[in-house]
């Protein structure tokens, strides 16, 4: 749910230039679908904008 307060944030994160998306890598030579470990995978290229605002939430 967007309230009326995120809506400047959310104008600022929509209004922004998107990035290339990433290339996802997976280790081929693995064949045991339980050799798997997390340096198996890797998004290459991957960037993110920088969000300086603080998002209120109500708790």
């Amino acid at each position: 749910t967007i309230y009326d307060r995120h809506v400047p944030i959310v104008e600022e994160l929509i209004a922004r230039t998107p990035y290339d998306a990433p290339a996802f890598w997976m280790d081929r030579s693995v064949t045991d679908f339980y050799a798997f470990t997390r340096d198996s995978f890797r998004l290459e290229g991957y960037q993110a904008h920088l969000l300086e605002a603080k998002i209120p939430v109500a708790v």
